[in-house]
């Protein structure tokens, strides 16, 4: 029977392919709420603002490197740097400890991986998280027809759509009571709101949407319809948790 050894995942390669094996995991973080505490002079109890965002989240990992193929243990060591330092930007992180959700995590710091036994060594390393988990069921488009349709968020928070509409002319969309107007559309429009930018291709949209911030789909049922010459709509809910 063959053993199901524990492994991260990041920027596309299992730490397996290192042959870079979990050996802890630290605790599971929650991020911070941003809030400005003030604390003024002959008033009992400081004012609290909040800044409407969570910070960013450290997940730490204890990692064991065991020689397992030809690969020579420095060979192993170099791929592994490569692998972590390659680029400081986002990518999708996750572990076999939960296959449902993934994290978007950047690593910036050091690789130390000190050699404990012949062909075995150790390390830890920690990731800079943005503060959601998001699932993978979350990140499949779903098609809503031109008579509407319903989503259902699991989630206890809003989530923050890709949304493309096929349609053409001045068409809106509705969710639940926000409504979201597009002006001379020509074949689609794309809405991300979580960059908040309203596009086609390449092109920016922004000045031909008006309505209150962004679309959000709130935990719960959420009901969705349109108005205008529209043919159908696509929605990547991107479904998100702490």
């Amino acid at each position: 029977m063959s053993v199901k050894l524990p492994f991260l995942y990041f920027k596309g390669k299992s730490s397996l392919d290192f042959n870079l094996i979990i050996k802890s995991k630290g605790s599971y973080n929650a991020p911070a709420r941003d809030v400005t505490i003030t604390s003024v002079p002959g008033r009992n109890g400081d004012l609290i603002q909040d800044n409407g965002r969570y910070l960013n989240v450290t997940i730490p990992y204890d990692l064991c490197l065991v020689k397992r193929d030809a690969r020579g243990f420095d060979e192993l060591v170099s791929e592994v740097k490569n692998w972590l330092l390659s680029d400081s930007r986002y990518a999708q992180l996750w572990d076999s400890y939960d296959v449902r959700y993934f994290r978007y995590g950047a690593y910036s710091g050091g690789v130390d991986i000190k050699e404990e036994l012949r062909n075995y060594g150790e390390c830890s390393i920690s990731f800079n998280c943005k503060p959601y988990r998001y699932s993978f069921e979350g990140q499949t488009a779903v098609e809503i027809p031109s008579g509407g349709a319903t989503l259902e968020n699991a989630e206890m928070l809003s989530a923050k759509p890709y949304i493309k509409i096929y349609g053409s002319g001045n068409i809106s969309l509705h969710i639940n009571s926000d409504t979201f107007t597009f002006e001379n559309v020509s074949d689609y429009i794309e809405i991300d709101s979580e960059t908040m930018n309203a596009y086609k291709g390449q092109s920016l949209q922004n000045n031909v949407m008006s309505g209150d911030g962004f679309p959000i789909l709130s935990p719960g049922t959420n009901a969705i319809s349109f108005t205008g010459s529209v043919t159908k709509a696509e929605i990547v809910p991107r479904w998100c948790t702490l």
